[in-house]
């Protein structure tokens, strides 16, 4: 009797494989942001929802950021820098910002050279361009949709230590009676006062933390970049041209 065709020669027989079964980790990513992402929604939209990821998160946040309520400005700072970083870093990862700056000087060459052609008239030209999209295209959606990969994650984060801070400021500190603070503009501000559209401990919030957001993102583009040129062997700094 021959031996059976699905087993290899001198060796035992191959497992079956069923095509849909193997791990796709694309698919696990992109179900895990949607999640991620309605989980935020639902939070925001109904407050017990969100009120329970608080007390959740409060079991880990209050003993690293609340002080005992006694630090409002501090808590409020280190949350939002623990919330910018966090983000930064999740952009960092889903991002490849070698490839995004080399599409993007690909893209500014591209449109250059269209606008060129296009104000002399020089149609075979701008057909041959358009052509020449389709090598890019790929790299230009990635460049265009990579940094909401992480948004999903970002905005899961934000939801629930935003939620815990609110939490945060209307029990624990209004126990203890620190809702008012001084900032550098005001000697008396009350964190629970609306301003401009949004509670005063909020606005307190976003003004630290965003420009701190900004300055870890440009850390590790830099850190990024300076890799890459140690792998190519490029030196870090240009070198003057030696003049005989």
């Amino acid at each position: 009797m021959a031996e059976d065709s699905g087993s290899a020669e001198g060796g035992e027989p191959a497992a079956p494989t069923r095509p849909g079964l193997a791990f796709n980790r694309q698919s696990l990513e992109r179900f895990l942001m949607i999640f991620l992402f309605l989980l935020a929604l639902y939070a925001i939209i109904d407050q017990q929802v969100g009120t329970s990821f608080a007390m959740l998160a409060g079991s880990v946040l209050y003993p690293v950021f609340g002080f005992g309520g006694a630090l409002p400005v501090l808590t409020i700072l280190l949350l939002g820098l623990a919330t910018t970083t966090i983000g930064s870093v999740l952009r960092d990862h889903y991002t490849n910002w070698v490839k995004m700056a080399r599409t993007q000087r690909v893209i500014r060459a591209w449109s250059r050279e269209r606008m060129e052609a296009m104000r002399k008239g020089q149609q075979t030209r701008v057909q041959m361009l358009m052509e020449a999209q389709k090598g890019f295209a790929k790299d230009q959606m990635e460049m265009m949709t990579s940094p909401y990969k992480a948004t999903a994650w970002t905005m899961f984060f934000f939801i629930v230590m935003i939620v815990w801070l609110r939490l945060f400021v209307d029990t624990v500190l209004l126990d203890h009676g620190n809702q008012w603070i001084t900032v550098p503009w005001s000697t008396h501000v009350f964190l629970p006062l609306f301003v401009v559209l949004m509670p005063a401990w909020l606005l307190l919030y976003s003004l630290l933390a965003i420009p701190f957001g900004q300055i870890v993102t440009r850390i590790l583009r830099y850190v990024r970049f300076r890799r890459r040129l140690q792998a190519m062997g490029v030196p870090l700094r240009a070198e003057p041209d030696e003049t005989v």
